[in-house]
C-alpha cells in the first residue's frame, strides 16, 4: 500500500517511474518474456498500478498480470 514499489520483495528507494523502470530492467536483465506481476491491495492508489503497467509496456513485457493482496484481518 501507500504507493511503495517492491521488486521481488525488495523496496525501491522512491516511487518515481524512472526508478521503477531502471529496477525492472536490471532485474529482468533484458528478458521481457518473464511474467510481469503487479500486486496491490485496496489502499494502493490507482496511479501506482497504472504507472507499473506503463513501465511493463515500455520495456516490452507481454505477460502482464494484476493480483490483489488481502489485508490482514483486524483482531
Amino acid at each position: 500500500a501507500e504507493g511503495q514499489y517492491f521488486l521481488n520483495d525488495r523496496p525501491l528507494v522512491n516511487n518515481r517511474r524512472e526508478t521503477l523502470e531502471r529496477g525492472v530492467s536490471e532485474l529482468a536483465e533484458g528478458d521481457n518474456s518473464l511474467p510481469f506481476i503487479i500486486t496491490a491491495d485496496a489502499r494502493t492508489p490507482h496511479e501506482f498500478v497504472v504507472r507499473a503497467m506503463d513501465v511493463a509496456g515500455r520495456l516490452g513485457f507481454a505477460k502482464l498480470s494484476i493480483t490483489t493482496e488481502r489485508e490482514a484481518e483486524s483482531q
